[in-house]
């Protein structure tokens, strides 16, 4: 499956092992293995490191003990301050930008996590094209049927689409990347559920990319989305990069 369906579960994962008065500022997720569309098993341990410091480790398996998803959480205990320069909410809305319409490459009745679990607004750029890329994005299902999906959940949800909006003229024609882990970093709570990614990448000579994002939510800059990205040729059609 889509990378971004497993890493807003491990969202909701690190969550529940976090304590009153915590922010998970940093969540960094590994990719291991093709995550199959069947049940999956999700645990948490916590470690204390100090006393405002906590490490999560995450993982979800097949229901056969096969790990296909490893992460960890930094759990961090937050004060009361006052930042210097306090960012103002965004004043972009994302119903301003157009919505971005899958149809031609997925038939309707084919369901896709990339077109009917999120939803895109292009702001600049876009998929594949040769420049810098922003857009607004969404999830328009719940991680969990019937419970409300935190803000955390949220975001990572969408943090993998910062690799396809990155890529641009990074990598030629019949060459493709594959995104190995999702590292997503926070300064307070995110705000769902619409976030900002603005991606940029490189590749280096021996074939491995690094794609870094800045993250916007509703309440003005929220932090960063670093990947990881091996290429390798393309086997699909000749039209695609």
């Amino acid at each position: 499956m889509h990378g971004g369906a497993p890493s807003a579960l491990i969202g909701t994962l690190a969550s529940s092992g976090v304590g009153e008065g915590e922010l998970l500022a940093r969540v960094q997720v590994d990719l291991e293995r093709p995550v199959p569309l069947t049940p999956l098993v999700g645990t948490v341990e916590r470690r204390q490191v100090s006393n405002r410091i906590a490490h999560l480790d995450v993982q979800l398996a097949t229901e056969d003990g096969e790990r296909v998803v490893g992460a960890r959480a930094l759990a961090m205990r937050t004060t009361e301050v006052v930042a210097a320069n306090p960012a103002p909410p965004d004043a972009e809305r994302p119903e301003s930008f157009p919505l971005m319409i899958w149809d031609a490459l997925y038939p309707p009745g084919q369901v896709t996590f990339l077109r009917d679990a999120t939803e895109h607004r292009i702001v600049r750029g876009g998929y594949g094209v040769a420049e810098p890329s922003a857009a607004w994005l969404r999830l328009v299902v719940p991680v969990v049927e019937g419970e409300v999906s935190g803000g955390l959940a949220e975001l990572l949800g969408i943090a993998d689409f910062g690799s396809p909006l990155s890529i641009g003229g990074s990598v030629r024609k019949g060459l493709a990347l594959i995104n190995a882990d999702v590292n997503v970093t926070v300064s307070r709570e995110p705000i769902g559920p619409w976030f900002r990614l603005e991606a940029s990448s490189r590749v280096g000579p021996g074939g491995v990319g690094v794609v870094v994002a800045q993250v916007h939510d509703g309440g003005g800059p929220l932090g960063v989305i670093t990947q990881s990205q091996i290429v390798q040729r393309y086997q699909g059609p000749t039209t695609a990069s």
